[in-house]
């Protein structure tokens, strides 16, 4: 008798954790996405600021490039993302152009930033006849 209730014991404890673990494991389904968006935002950030000079700005930009175009492909290569049915992944394969920027724009033989641009309404022209000033 005492065998039993600690072998059940034991095996209650075991299924928990097992449970437990597997909750830990998929909470994380997200974390590529979420990755992907916050480097996405820094290219973004990167190619808007004013502080950096243009060769600054080129080194930093090719740089964060390479890193977006790792974290699109795993975004890309993540099977949990498949299995999830968050309005975030959902947007983010709907918005293909806008997600993976430099897969999209490779697609289309543009840079990163020529798709961002292209997909937020504004070409080279229209910056480059922009004035600076305060409204």
């Amino acid at each position: 008798m005492k065998y039993v209730s600690k072998f059940t014991h034991k095996t209650t404890f075991i299924v928990l954790l097992c449970l437990c673990l597997t909750q830990l494991v998929n909470a994380n389904e997200l974390f590529t996405l979420k990755n992907l968006e916050r480097e996405r935002a820094t290219l973004i950030s990167d190619f808007l600021s004013n502080q950096l000079d243009s060769q600054q700005k080129q080194k930093r930009l090719q740089q964060r490039q390479r890193q977006l175009a790792d974290m699109e492909r795993m975004v890309l290569r993540d099977e949990r993302l498949l299995n999830t049915k968050s309005p975030m992944v959902n947007n983010a394969f709907k918005e293909y152009d806008k997600t993976f920027l430099v897969h999209a724009g490779a697609e289309q033989q543009r840079s990163a930033m020529n798709q961002w641009l292209t997909n937020v309404n504004l070409t080279n022209e229209t910056v480059l006849n922009a004035r600076a000033g305060y409204r």
